[in-house]
């Protein structure tokens, strides 16, 4: 395990206004002749660097998470099970995809080129999540196929139930009404 940054060692109230200063569009240096002025012994330069490049990251995640909620509060504010559903799917793929772009960056030796692990208790992971996705989007299609059904067959009993009242009140005979509720919505007395 890598020993903490020299920017990890300081107290936590330090490092607060390290993020707060950024946050309010300081520069580097400018944080760092800060520190400086607070602090016996500041970091240095590249450490004070990385820490704010890592905020950075944290910041730009941050902010594109909030933005996906937000869309996703305006599309699936009242949206029916399925849309959540096939949302969750497409979620858990890109997560997928971002583990295995950013999966070299941590430099552990880990993965392969281009990020593919090679550790096989995560592999084994990878294919379990890859196999709960694909489950997923099945059950998905399933339900999806249900819901449609039900209702293509009640809107079919409504309609014919609605052309009954109709054809009956202009004066048709009963099998007259069944012939044509047979042939136009596929419904049998």
């Amino acid at each position: 395990m890598p020993r903490p940054s020299s920017i990890d060692q300081l107290p936590e109230e330090v490092r607060v206004e390290i993020g707060r200063l950024r946050s309010l569009g300081w520069t580097i240096d400018q944080i760092l002749e800060h520190l400086r002025s607070l602090l016996d012994k500041a970091p240095s330069r590249s450490a004070l660097g990385r820490h704010i490049q890592g905020l950075d990251k944290l910041g730009e995640r941050m902010r594109r998470s909030r933005q996906v909620a937000e869309a996703l509060v305006r599309e699936l504010g009242t949206a029916p099970e399925s849309q959540a559903a096939r949302l969750n799917i497409e979620l858990m793929h890109s997560a997928i995809l971002d583990l295995f772009m950013h999966a070299d960056d941590a430099g552990d030796g880990a993965t392969a080129e281009g990020g593919i692990p090679t550790d096989p208790i995560d592999i084994q992971w990878i294919a379990k999540a890859l196999d709960h996705l694909a489950r997923a989007s099945k059950t998905n299609v399933e339900f999806i196929a249900d819901v449609e059904a039900r209702a293509t067959e009640k809107a079919k009993k409504n309609a014919a139930s609605a052309a009954e009242t109709v054809a009956r009140e202009r004066g048709l005979s009963v099998g007259i009404i069944d012939e044509i509720k047979a042939s136009i919505f596929g419904v049998k007395r």
